[in-house]
């Protein structure tokens, strides 16, 4: 409860520093209106807050005012329950009826017993002297508690009375700028016509560099896959090579082994080869063919180009199982990949998929890009009481800060554009699939590609046109998709 109120104490403080900065300008506008509006909401939580205090502070009334009853009631019995030891005690004061009563025992045994038992009576006598001094000293406590708690209380109702009296006159300065506000109702709609397309060509101008990182990555993606590819193809036809030759080798040392000459396909190739070369018809040779055992295969004397007078002679030959060397089917070739890997392009590579881990592991502990106070926040936003309401979706937070202040990179990335629309120059950093934007720069202190380390200066505060402050746009996005940054910044 504490803790949290002096966090609401500490942005309080931020936003009337953000407003200080932008009062005494020519003219109101949205930025403190929208300042104003959060200040009243951070106001109503600080009073709500104290109300809870309260609150508590009645129950803990409440409970003491039980619990100092409940004592009293416990007092009572062991006061009674004394009262008629003591009675007792002093009616039987005699020392004669204790040594009657120890001597008048059977045994030693008994005798020991009964001297216990006058021992545990007198600790038991003392025991509830102990017991009601401690429940008196507890009464006294809680009635002290009690005081403190009053107090406590009261000071808090007070405080409430302020904070309720702070908020009436906030109430009135922001009526003050509303009223402002509507008599230039014409620079007012220029005002928010301006902000909506900035911040609609902002967030346009981030997710073409965004989709351009996700498209390299999945060019790089695809090209690993291709290479991976082709060099499985090559390992599968060396393999393949290796088996057809191998299967050559068999079967011609099995010819060799039957006493049948087969010419290997290598040699008769190159015999072709030549004899294309020279113009010359090449002897051909015969193709065995499979035959069942027991018969026999007539074969002919083939003529060469050099003799055209020839008579067939026929011999038997022994049935071969083959005169060809065996060969060997190939496998089917597998096709480079296309599908989009587990994760994403940007959660491809191993850097990257450690880079992701690191980051979102700092969600909630990732320090503000500038020091200043956000006084319009993430989505979708509604500025009442102008006449017709402003109504915009902001894609980030927008940060109040003095010009020239130093903007740095709330985590380790690379800089994946330095750009600018309409004289705004803003940069993006890549940090894996995460991407963070800082835009309305004043400056830039870092190009494209370079390697940025976390807390690193990337450039400085521009001044906002509408009011002459500086101002400063932060973004996170996780691939296309904007998020809240004040979720994964630290309080």
């Amino acid at each position: 409860m504490i803790n949290e109120r002096n966090q609401i104490q500490q942005e309080l403080k931020e936003i009337q520093n953000a407003l200080n900065a932008v009062k005494g300008q020519q003219k109101e506008n949205l930025t403190q209106l929208a300042a104003l509006n959060r200040k009243l909401v951070l106001q109503e939580r600080y009073i709500n807050n104290i109300g809870k205090e309260i609150h508590l502070i009645d129950d803990d009334i409440y409970y003491s005012a039980l619990e100092i009853n409940r004592l009293k009631k416990q007092l009572d019995t062991l006061k009674s329950h004394y009262s008629r030891t003591v009675v007792y005690a002093y009616k039987n004061r005699s020392n004669y009826d204790y040594l009657n009563f120890i001597f008048s025992s059977t045994n030693f045994n008994d005798a020991m017993k009964r001297i216990a038992y006058l021992k545990s009576y007198r600790d038991y006598r003392q025991k509830q002297v102990n017991d009601i001094t401690k429940t008196s000293t507890l009464i006294a406590k809680r009635y002290d508690q009690q005081v403190v708690n009053k107090n406590k209380k009261k000071s808090a109702i007070e405080s409430r009375a302020d904070e309720l009296s702070l908020l009436a006159t906030q109430k009135v300065e922001k009526d003050s700028v509303v009223t402002q506000l509507k008599s230039q109702a014409g620079d007012l709609q220029k005002q928010i016509t301006k902000k909506q397309k900035r911040d609609n060509d902002l967030k346009s101008s981030i997710a073409a560099v965004v989709r351009k990182e996700i498209e390299e990555a999945r060019k790089l993606a695809r090209e690993d896959a291709k290479q991976r590819a082709e060099a499985d193809r090559k390992a599968r036809a060396e393999a393949l090579a290796k088996q057809q030759a191998e299967a050559e080798r068999k079967a011609l040392a099995d010819a060799k082994a039957r006493g049948i000459t087969i010419t290997p396909p290598a040699e008769v190739n190159k015999v072709e080869e030549e004899s294309r070369i020279v113009g010359v018809k090449p002897t051909v040779v015969p193709k065995s063919t499979k035959v069942e055992a027991g018969t026999s295969t007539a074969a002919r004397s083939v003529p060469s180009s050099e003799n055209t007078n020839f008579s067939a002679k026929t011999t038997s030959v022994a049935p071969a199982r083959s005169s060809t060397p065996a060969t060997v089917a190939s496998p089917p070739v597998p096709k480079p990949e296309n599908k989009v890997p587990e994760g994403g392009y940007l959660n491809y590579k191993a850097a990257d998929i450690a880079l992701n881990s690191d980051f979102s592991q700092n969600r909630g502990r990732l320090p503000s890009p500038v020091s200043g106070v956000i006084t319009l926040g993430f989505g979708r936003y509604r500025i009442e009481g102008v006449g017709p309401d402003v109504v915009g979706e902001n894609p980030g937070v927008t940060y109040t800060a003095s010009v020239g202040s130093p903007v740095k990179a709330v985590f380790d990335g690379e800089v994946a554009s330095v750009s600018s629309i309409a004289g705004m120059s803003f940069v993006v950093l890549r940090h894996g699939k995460y991407f963070t934007a800082y835009s309305n720069l004043g400056a830039v202190s870092v190009g494209k590609g370079a390697k940025v380390s976390r807390g690193q200066t990337i450039g400085t505060v521009g001044v906002d046109d509408e009011t002459g402050n500086g101002k400063m746009d932060f973004i996170l996005m996780i691939e296309e998709r904007n998020v809240d940054p004040r979720v994964w910044l630290a309080r």
